[in-house]
């Protein structure tokens, strides 16, 4: 007998019926469930369903959720998700306002999610470089953007300022030891 169900409803019966020992406790399951909403009605399998649900998304950020729903509808109709189809690359720029920012770090979510999902469906997601680096290039531009705003040289100096404090309050022979690199000058 082929009973029909739907996927939300199995994750749901599932975070009903699971049992821990007091030592444990199911994470916050809400954003599973929507992803789950989401793949339903998809002509998807249950693993591929499951990992979709499993996948590092952000359901509270619309263009990340609207990169996994192109990317679970495309991977349905066609079996192979193409960047290009939903991402443009050479189109980054650092941002110019906060809104900006805003919606660059939503593409690094997308293009994280790409890069995932091509781990584990390597044949169906292949612009897995292309995403990697365009990916970085949203990181620097990221960066770039705070740093006019003196975010990043101070934790750069807070960083480097530690390295100096160390330095001065342990001798650099006993760190010469372990560390080879500690004192780099002529010996």
């Amino acid at each position: 007998m082929c009973v029909s169900f739907h996927f939300v409803g199995l994750q749901e019966r599932f975070l009903e019926k699971a049992k821990l020992s007091p030592d444990y406790f199911i994470t916050d399951c809400e954003d599973m469930l929507k992803v789950a909403a989401i793949v339903d009605d998809l002509p998807l399998g249950l693993y591929d369903k499951y990992l979709f649900c499993m996948s590092p998304v952000d359901v509270s950020d619309d263009i990340s959720a609207q990169g996994l729903v192109q990317f679970a509808e495309n991977y349905a109709r066609k079996g192979i998700v193409r960047l290009k189809e939903i991402f443009t690359p050479g189109t980054l720029q650092v941002p110019k306002t906060d809104n900006q920012l805003k919606e660059l770090e939503s593409v690094h979510k997308v293009l994280e999610l790409y890069v995932w999902l091509s781990f584990r469906m390597d044949d169906s997601f292949p612009d897995r470089e292309v995403a990697a680096s365009q990916k970085s290039i949203c990181s620097m531009l990221i960066e770039e953007y705070l740093e006019r705003f003196g975010w990043q040289p101070q934790d750069r100096r807070k960083v480097l300022g530690g390295a100096q404090k160390l330095l001065q309050e342990y001798d650099v022979s006993q760190m010469n030891k372990y560390f080879q690199e500690v004192n780099p000058g002529p010996k």
